[in-house]
């Protein structure tokens, strides 16, 4: 998977059903300057939330590699610093 995760050229709705199944959410307008979207575990730890996206990612999922496109350039090499590339 590439370092560099690009936002799909069609825009559409991201479906948080699965990532709420999966115990994870996405928030946007977030930071101090409400510029920032980030990965946030419901029922685990936000590290653990991002070890499952990442783990998805680098397996070739197109959903969680969407999910990794939508956050943050920040919130993005925080998760690649941890666990890697995806």
């Amino acid at each position: 998977m590439s370092e560099t995760l690009e936002r799909p050229a069609q825009a559409h709705a991201f479906d948080l059903k699965q990532a709420h199944d999966e115990g994870w959410t996405i928030l946007e307008g977030c930071g101090p300057d409400n510029d920032e979207t980030r990965l946030v575990g419901l029922h685990c730890s936000d590290p653990q939330a991002w070890w499952r996206v990442a783990t998805k990612a680098r397996e070739g999922s197109a959903y969680h590699c969407d999910a990794l496109a939508r956050l943050s350039e920040g919130e993005r090499e925080q998760i690649r610093l941890r666990f890697g590339p995806f």
